[in-house]
């Protein structure tokens, strides 16, 4: 049982998006104007969104919510909803009372911020519940590429993740393998064609070196959005991404890239980075093809 609800006779619903990034948070209220929370928070008035509602139930099953609304100013943009701004965003819903509003006063759900669909000027958000998590298949596989995450000592260090023996850098009291300090590098692009490729001309790794990495803009239009994927990387610093920029970058502007890995055992984890016994693949594991056809008769 809850402890507290909110007055059913002035009854009013809001929700709070608050991204993962440092973008701003967004704060709605259905109601016909602006509320002011008792704590200073100011959350818009809903005109021009629509929520589909929202049902608990005793059980574990999932609940899903629509987030209607206009690309208007002042709450979210065109720009950040397609950028990704707000991929991944903790959406808080809950009650409070017009008459005496206060923040959290009766918490209904939280949700996370999923896809988005944009059609003219309007779009359509679908938030997932927590309990989404437990749905999702967990477990190991049989694969002949590895399932690591290359040079996951980055989430260890910045407090994301834990580092396990089983990842791609090995236990934090013995580094093996790729480090990220040693392996980042920054540049500065010395000529654009679009938003799939430009070139930095001071780049001296040899071809594919950075091939599966990701790159992301520290200056320029791009700056502080989320990495792209690096498709191809030739000898000379000629740089071909998985997906387009959001924005055209220029030349002078600054980035940093890390390289990837393709997953293979021989080429990859042992010739690549000295890391085979951290491989988490199975490469001599026969394709059920081949496996099949022992025992058969003639």
């Amino acid at each position: 049982m809850k402890a507290h609800v909110a007055d059913w006779q002035t009854r009013v619903y809001c929700v709070r998006i608050e991204p993962a990034n440092d973008a701003p948070v967004v704060r709605l209220a259905g109601y016909p104007v602006d509320l002011v929370m008792s704590n200073g928070e100011v959350y818009l008035t809903e005109q021009g969104y629509e929520f589909s509602g929202l049902g608990a139930t005793s059980t574990f099953a999932s609940s899903s919510v629509d987030l209607k609304g206009i690309l208007q100013q002042g709450a979210i943009y065109r720009d950040d909803l397609q950028a990704g701004v707000y991929d991944n965003a903790r959406v808080k819903l809950f009650a409070t009372s017009w008459a005496n509003p206060i923040e959290d006063e009766e918490e209904l759900g939280e949700c996370f911020f999923g896809k988005a669909e944009t059609i003219d000027d309007q779009y359509t958000v679908q938030l997932m519940g927590k309990i989404d998590v437990l749905s999702q298949s967990a477990g190991d596989s049989y694969s002949p590429t590895c399932q690591n995450v290359y040079m996951d000592r980055l989430l260890g260090a910045a407090g994301k993740l834990p580092i396990h023996r089983s990842r791609c850098t090995g236990p934090r009291s013995a580094p093996d393998g790729p480090d990220y300090d040693t392996k980042k590098v920054t540049g500065t692009l010395t000529s654009v064609t679009d938003q799939y490729y430009f070139v930095d001309s001071s780049r001296a790794e040899a071809a594919d070196y950075f091939a599966t990495g990701s790159i992301r803009f520290l200056t320029g239009p791009n700056a502080g959005l989320k990495p792209i994927q690096v498709k191809a990387f030739a000898t000379g610093g000629a740089i071909l991404l998985q997906e387009a920029l959001f924005y055209l970058s220029q030349v002078g502007d600054q980035y940093e890239m890390i390289p990837g890995c393709r997953k293979r055992f021989d080429e990859d984890c042992v010739a690549g980075n000295g890391n085979g016994k951290n491989f988490k693949g199975h490469p001599h594991v026969p394709a059920p093809s081949q496996s099949g056809q022992i025992g058969r008769g003639a």
